[in-house]
């Protein structure tokens, strides 16, 4: 499989070439396009939705192409580019896409869209037979017709499922889990409300909360325990753990138990309300996924968490992609992310080597399974450019900014030191 984004000039990207692997991470201070490369990526892979609903309806390719240029626009506002010329590529199970935009004489942004031959004549090819499927269904079932049912068996069966078959990498399932997750601890019973409004509301947020919403009536259900008990019960300590106890979901509002004292979420602290939702849908949606490798993007894993913490949430995303095939795609401030995925390269490594066993690394770490360096990929931005971090030769991510961040602290503290000598 092979993934990649190369954007020039959107935003304030100048330049990005991006080439995905199974988990992927991009660290650097705020502002500088990490989240929109995060969210570029999140919305190509999400086209595959838009293709499948396109043949549902019998779209047009014109009606197709409009309603994926609305869905960029509605994404990455059009005030916010418009008057500046672009282009956005990706690339994905041999298919290509690219997004262009190109500034006229009145100093308006004009936007094409393209995309491979062969999806659109699979597109063609797969309005056709769902057409004539339903069409034979509904003949077959006179007596019980239930449109509804009969589309949706159609559409898994002749559609989804064998273009799932052929492009499994786009048409696999994707979450995009947003910063600002505190925002649903004070939302609670009208959340509701909220997701049924016509606010204008960034659309990764409100999409997620729909996500959260979900997975609160998932959450240590019965039923999960059956899929993966091994793993459920790994995901359940860990969570708890970091939230520092046990979630309860009742009376339409969230609760956190420790020691016998309940406390709402809303009331909770800063780390808590941030982390909640975050562990919520990983816990549930990647074990009841109908496509176990699917990916998730995730906005500042680390906020307002210890770093143990932030060490935890890399155990729980290494699980996953161990027994799931779960990927993964991070951005973060934190360089303590970055260590906590270097110990558990290191771990693959000597893995690999026969030099340790599964059982004493997670005797020495606490949990969490080995990553092999091949499955990272890692970036910084700088001026507006990505950077790959990736130390092929020392096997691991990140090694020169985590060394500039010690150093800075040390020349510092030295330089303090020395003003009490005089």
């Amino acid at each position: 499989m092979s993934e990649s984004l190369k954007v020039k000039n959107f935003l304030v990207i100048k330049h990005a070439e991006v080439e995905l692997k199974k988990i992927n991470v991009i660290i650097g201070p705020q502002a500088n396009g990490k989240s929109l490369i995060a969210k570029l990526i999140s919305f190509f892979n999400s086209l595959s939705d838009e293709f499948i609903e396109g043949v549902r309806a019998n779209e047009s390719k014109r009606v197709l192409d409009k309603n994926i240029i609305s869905k960029f626009e509605d994404r990455f506002p059009r005030y916010s580019w418009d008057g500046t010329s672009f282009s956005i590529e990706y690339k994905i199970d041999s298919l290509n896409f690219l997004i262009s935009g190109r500034k006229n004489s009145k100093n308006k942004t004009l936007i094409t869209l393209e995309y491979s031959k062969n999806l659109v004549n699979k597109f063609k090819a797969k309005k056709s037979l769902f057409k004539r499927k339903v069409q034979e269904e509904k003949e077959n079932r006179k007596n019980t017709p239930r449109i509804r049912s009969v589309e949706r068996q159609v559409l898994r069966e002749h559609v989804g499922d064998p273009l799932k078959e052929l492009y499994p990498c786009f048409f696999s399932d994707s979450f995009f889990i947003p910063a600002s997750r505190s925002f649903f601890a004070n939302l609670q019973k009208n959340i509701f409300t909220f997701l049924a409004s016509n606010l204008d509301i960034d659309p990764y947020l409100k999409e997620f909360g729909q996500v959260y919403e979900n997975s609160k009536f998932w959450y240590k259900d019965g039923l999960m325990l059956r899929h993966n008990k091994t793993l459920v019960s790994e995901l359940y300590k860990l969570i708890e753990s970091i939230v520092q106890g046990e979630y309860e979901y009742h009376d339409d509002q969230d609760w956190l138990i420790s020691k016998g004292r309940k406390i709402n979420l809303a009331n909770a602290s800063s780390g808590q309300q941030e982390s909640l939702p975050m562990l919520l849908v990983l816990a549930v949606w990647p074990i009841l996924s109908e496509s176990g490798n699917g990916v998730y993007f995730i906005e500042e894993p680390e906020a307002h968490l210890f770093p143990t913490s932030q060490g935890h949430i890399i155990s729980i995303l290494s699980m996953l992609h161990e027994a799931l095939g779960t990927k993964f795609f991070i951005t973060t401030h934190s360089p303590y992310i970055l260590s906590a995925l270097n110990n558990f390269i290191l771990a693959g490594d000597t893995l690999d080597k026969e030099e340790i066993t599964i059982e004493e690394f997670r005797e020495i770490n606490g949990s969490g399974s080995p990553i092999r360096f091949d499955d990272v990929s890692a970036y910084t931005i700088i001026n507006g450019r990505t950077e790959s971090i990736a130390d092929s030769e020392y096997r691991m991510i990140g090694g020169d900014i985590l060394d500039n961040i010690s150093e800075h602290f040390e020349e510092v503290m030295n330089e303090l030191l020395s003003c009490g000598k005089g």
